[in-house]
């Protein structure tokens, strides 16, 4: 009798330690599914914004150059907004032929910048500069030349509003089938560049150490 029950005894213990362990694997279970679905969300909302998850974001300081098309496209708007990894400038154009962006030069220049034959000085603000050229590209439709048309009738200076690190983004005048502008910055940071058709565009994103970083322009 003694020994019966000692042996029932150990089966209750048995018993209840598979039912500690089952709850135990069941409550890391749900957690782990509502971590997962967590990120999910958060990879659906970066796929409705075009932006990247700040750590799979590859930029760098180094120039960034695509070769042009053989298609003319004419600048029609520009626009810098603040992400939470970067700030984006984001050019758009109108194409003579194949629905592709333009090609393009982004490079760290130094200053002073001047512009047009008179070489007249351009404005800057801030200590680093990123020279940005597009080609072929232009700000005036001049195929018929009795009738050009500005194809960009927006600001030379872009509005700029709580940008990261971007102090200045101005339309320098247009070169010999090259559209031009001057991205200045309060430091320099590493950067990347994407192109999109439908319509062409092109994004210059400009990376930043964290999400409440503030331009100091000075």
């Amino acid at each position: 009798m003694i020994r019966r029950v000692a042996g029932v005894a150990a089966a209750a213990l048995v018993l209840a330690s598979c039912t500690t362990g089952s709850s135990t694997n069941d409550a890391a279970a749900q957690k782990q599914s509502a971590k997962d679905a967590r990120r999910a969300a958060q990879a659906i909302e970066r796929a409705k914004t075009r932006a990247p998850g700040c750590q799979y974001l590859v930029a760098r300081e180094a120039k960034r150059t695509i070769p042009a098309p053989k298609d003319l496209v004419f600048l029609t708007d520009a626009v810098a907004t603040p992400q939470q990894c970067y700030d984006k400038i984001t050019f758009t154009f109108a194409s003579t032929g194949a629905d592709l962006p333009p090609g393009y030069d982004v490079e760290y220049q130094k200053g002073p910048f001047t512009e047009g034959p008179k070489k007249a000085p351009v404005e800057t603000l801030g200590t680093a500069f990123l020279l940005v050229t597009f080609q072929p590209a232009q700000s005036v439709d001049g195929r018929d030349p009795g009738n050009p048309k500005q194809t960009y009738l927006g600001n030379l200076r872009l509005q700029l509003r709580n940008m990261h690190h971007t102090c200045i983004v101005r339309h320098m005048e247009d070169g010999d089938g090259t559209v031009l502008w001057l991205i200045g910055l309060d430091v320099k940071r590493p950067f990347t560049v994407d192109a999109y058709n439908n319509p062409p565009r092109v994004d210059v994103l400009i990376t930043t150490e964290g999400p409440n970083d503030r331009a100091n322009c000075g």
